[in-house]
């Protein structure tokens, strides 16, 4: 027996190609009668058909009955060009079946509408039909085995299935358009954040009026942003503070547009905000009343009389689907309202969420059938004979779309970052593992070192520990351990707490703030050698040697894999090796020599090189790749950097180092899908959808709109191409700007 969840993927797998193949053998199979393609020998002198731009076009030997394969899907339109062709090659087409990979909704609603038009009688096998009857015959099984399943043989080699699968998922236009900005954007979006602040800030004060003592603080402001704009926890918490001083300040645009309570801690609107709030909110809510308007009289002329008993549930079921389908065609609807590109594959994509959204309606199964049929109606005016309030309704929603887009508040975006971090292989530098012990008495939100590589494990990457980071990390404690003894130790009891934060040895001043300005609810060491046991033992780190028992440690606490350094060496050349070793010494000690200098550019380099070679040995440098490349460090050392470059340049330029911050803002920080979805279904029906847009600057929406149509002229494959390389370039840039700036966590 065949799985029904396998053929699902095979059927949005497969090529063109072998699709007809496989559409020609199966339903002849389930018709018990042989269809042959057109121009063949027994084509009956359609050899010009040939030519034409169907080609997937099969007949049986009554030259009446005809058969179409197609991936397309725009079926609709298919179907109405073939049998048009058909005609003017002088066939007589009485039936039509169409067999296609994707999912139709309506079938026999579709069927009937294209028999009367097209005076043919029309069946559609879709996907769905497939699925059920793949294992009809032993004859349907043999052509599934043969045409399908090839395409994905990858779900049964070990290890590869996921990589294969999702790779289809992320050959996304939406993907390629914003890691494009992204790359581009490499000073960050301050003051397009700071004015997305604002907004949500007057947004989330709407309800509040001094009058009535309704009033918000600080973290009830904070709340609600966050709890309708989850990605607003990456830039709000760094904001919000200034900005609600600039609101409530003399100085502020428009002046003082909130006000505060210092002593209580307490915000709200004053009147003239309220006032001026109030018409904007008119004015969005009465552009959305117009539109709804429009739906009735579209809806009135194709039904008359009878509309007024469906008119309210119509107009909240267009209403629902125009909201829905950013969650699922944001980028291309935004497209469509700005540039009045008509796209049949769109209003196709349109007319499938529409019929998922009269399903979710309250309504006998007779009452969803008529309300699916004029809803279609009333929607397809909207895309092909729009009115200026539609349009500008469209618009209005599409700019709040590319500002969600940007501040990566998209569900394809959040799904596929999760699924990147899927595949890394991470070798963890020794800088970010003194970070994490570091965080050891913090709050667990606060551990943010901690719980970016708990994620990242959590999600599939493989975090690798080497051999000569336990060395670094043991020589880092070693080295503390000395400082504190000498300078700390005998003056311990009269440091203030004041003094702390010019301790520049991180795991000393880590401890004193343990010590003098504990966590609620953490554990306060005893001692310094208390606070240094959690890690390893005492004595043994002092006297060098408690490398295995720290080694041990940190790949328990971090869930790290283990690599030594006899492994490290394997099939690096060793003359490339000195060399590396010797440019980053040279880096490393032009302005002060240290003792151990020679023993760290040694680590780096083969740090540097191991990287190369993992990769060779695990396939990344192929173009096929979908990911790009998936082993780097995890390191922030600007100088190895540098004088590895030598090391890039053999391979193309690639890079080997990756920032902390790229993680923390796309994977560590990043909400959950279903989050960003909710936030989906509560911002566009709401005036909130509209007003977002206000922010958004008119060059930033033509700078995405301009790159999206470039990349729509693509076809997946190349925007799947373009994926990889944009992500490879955000994965290794060092001076792209983050709204989370690592070292401000410290």
């Amino acid at each position: 027996m065949i799985d029904q969840r396998i053929v699902t993927l095979a059927l949005r797998e497969v090529d063109t190609a072998s699709f007809e193949r496989f559409g020609q053998t199966f339903y002849g199979a389930m018709q018990d009668r042989e269809f042959i393609p057109l121009g063949g020998m027994h084509d009956g002198g359609a050899e010009g058909f040939d030519a034409a731009p169907d080609p997937d076009v099969f007949c049986d030997d009554t030259t009446s009955r005809f058969l179409q394969v197609s991936k397309q899907s725009s079926y609709r339109t298919k179907i109405k060009s073939t049998v048009k062709r058909l005609r003017e090659y002088g066939r007589d087409p009485k039936f039509l079946t169409y067999v296609t990979s994707v999912v139709v909704p309506d079938i026999d609603k579709l069927e009937s509408e294209l028999s009367t038009q097209l005076n043919c009688k029309i069946s559609i096998r879709d996907a769905n039909f497939i699925e059920q009857n793949i294992n009809a015959s032993s004859v349907i099984q043999g052509a599934y085995k043969a045409y399908l399943e090839p395409c994905v043989s990858y779900l049964f080699n070990p290890g590869a299935s996921e990589m294969g699968s999702q790779a289809a998922n992320h050959a996304n236009k939406t993907l390629a358009v914003f890691l494009r900005q992204e790359v581009d954007q490499r000073r960050g979006k301050g003051d397009l954040l700071e004015s997305v602040a604002d907004s949500l800030i007057l947004w989330a004060l709407s309800d509040t009026d001094p009058d009535e003592m309704r009033f918000l603080s600080r973290n009830q402001i904070l709340e609600r942003i966050e709890e309708a704009l989850p990605t607003a926890k990456q830039f709000m918490r760094g904001v919000l503070d200034h900005r609600l001083a600039a609101l409530g300040g003399k100085d502020a645009p428009g002046g003082r547009q909130i006000r505060v309570y210092r002593k209580e801690g307490h915000y709200c609107l004053p009147y003239e905000t309220r006032k001026l709030v109030a018409a904007e909110n008119a004015d969005d809510d009465l552009l959305k009343l117009q539109v709804s308007c429009d739906f009735e009289n579209r809806l009135t002329a194709l039904a008359g009389d009878e509309a007024v008993e469906v008119a309210s549930t119509v107009v909240l079921a267009c209403h629902t689907a125009l909201e829905r389908v950013f969650e699922h065609q944001g980028l291309q609807i935004a497209l469509f309202a700005n540039n009045a590109e008509q796209d049949d594959e769109l209003f196709t994509d349109v007319a499938g969420i529409l019929g998922k959204v009269v399903d979710e309606l309250d309504l006998v199964a007779a009452q969803k059938s008529e309300c699916r049929r004029l809803s279609t109606a009333v929607l397809r005016g909207t895309f092909y004979d729009s009115t200026a309030y539609e349009r500008l309704y469209l618009q209005k929603l599409s700019r709040t779309y590319i500002l969600l887009l940007l501040l990566k508040n998209e569900p394809k975006i959040v799904e596929y970052f999760k699924s990147v971090a899927e595949n890394f292989r991470l070798y963890v530098g020794t800088d970010l593992i003194i970070r994490a012990l570091s965080e050891h008495h913090l709050a667990v939100e606060n551990q943010i070192t901690g719980n970016m590589l708990r994620i990242l494990k959590a999600s599939g990457s493989d975090l690798i520990l080497t051999q000569k980071t336990v060395e670094e990390v043991a020589t880092h404690l070693r080295a503390q351990i000395l400082e504190f003894e000498n300078h700390y130790g005998p003056v311990e009891s009269k440091i203030p707490i004041q003094m702390i934060e010019y301790i520049d040895r991180l795991l000393i001043r880590a401890y004193f703030y343990a010590r003098l300005a504990p966590v609620e609810g953490a554990s306060i060491p005893k001692s310094w050698n208390a606070y240094i046991s959690q890690f390893a033992n005492y004595p043994d780190i002092s006297k060098n040697q408690g490398d295995k028992e720290l080694a041990a440690y940190l790949i328990r606490k971090f869930s790290m894999s283990y690599e030594g350094s006899d492994e490290m060496l394997a099939g690096i050349d060793r003359d490339e090796l000195d060399g590396l070793t010797a440019k980053i010494h040279e880096a490393k000690t032009r302005r002060r020599a240290r003792p151990e200098g020679d023993v760290l550019a040694y680590n780096d380099a083969l740090h540097v090189l191991r990287i190369f070679q993992r990769r060779r040995e695990t396939g990344e440098e192929s173009p096929g790749n979908p990911f790009g490349f998936q082993t780097w460090w995890l390191t922030q050392d600007g100088k190895v950097r540098r004088a590895a470059a030598s090391a890039s340049i053999r391979r193309s330029g690639a890079r080997f180092m990756m920032r902390p911050e790229f993680l923390l803002n796309y994977i560590s920080l990043a909400p959950e899908h279903e989050e960003v979805v909710k936030s989906y279904r509560s911002i566009f029906p709401s005036v909130m959808g509209v007003r977002l847009s206000a922010r958004l600057p008119d060059q930033t929406l033509e700078k995405v709109l301009d790159q999206a149509a470039e990349v729509a002229a693509y076809d997946d494959e190349r925007a799947g191409a373009m994926i990889t390389t944009y992500l490879d370039k955000l994965k290794g840039d060092q001076l792209k700007v983050y709204e989370n700036h690592w070292n401000e966590q410290f």
